[in-house]
């Protein structure tokens, strides 16, 4: 049993570090939310499902408890798989809870400035972007194409076909800068 609970441990730290890594809140096909915001992401309703955090969480406390109890106690097997079972669930479920009240206070206060929503968001040049007049761009967020009225950042142009990043929007007009300028400052 020594075994069960030291992978249990040991899969619950992965799946931690892979959500960390990876993100917590993704939509998956089940989910798909008809519901979009102002850039066409989907927005998805908080819910408590079998994710990789929630997994990650019952497989950890599931081990700890678990070998803890088979190290330091004379329980049977039985006993110690059901203690195990129930901490972890308690856990996985006061974690989920805790975080998700966590989260949604700390966004609750958060002032969004819409002009750099899409910063940093690729683009490409449709209609040149000249010194003395507005060009247009076209960009992608989630699957759906939109094209705006472009001005160069620093007032250069810019021809059509050119691989651009969005710095800002504002009143409906997207300023933009060449990638190529972008690539050479990173």
């Amino acid at each position: 049993m020594q075994l069960v609970y030291l992978f249990a441990l040991l899969t619950g730290l992965v799946l931690g570090v892979y959500a960390m890594i990876r993100g917590v809140e993704r939509i998956g096909t089940r989910g798909r939310s008809p519901e979009l915001d102002a850039l066409g992401r989907p927005i998805g309703t908080p819910r408590f499902a079998l994710s990789a955090p929630t997994a990650g969480a019952f497989a950890t406390v599931f081990g700890v408890t678990g070998y803890l109890l088979w190290r330091y106690t004379a329980l049977s097997v039985g006993a110690q798989l059901v203690i195990g079972v129930i901490a972890a669930l308690l856990g996985a479920v006061f974690g989920s809870v805790a975080v998700a009240r966590w989260a949604t206070q700390a966004a609750e206060h958060d002032v969004v400035d819409e002009r750099y929503l899409l910063q940093g968001h690729p683009a490409q040049v449709v209609s040149p972007i000249d010194s003395s007049q507005s060009g247009g761009i076209a960009y992608l967020v989630g699957g759906k194409r939109y094209e705006v009225v472009a001005q160069s950042v620093d007032g250069s142009p810019v021809d059509a076909g050119t691989e651009v990043v969005i710095d800002r929007v504002e009143d409906g007009i997207a300023y933009v800068e060449p990638w190529a300028q972008v690539e050479q400052r990173l």
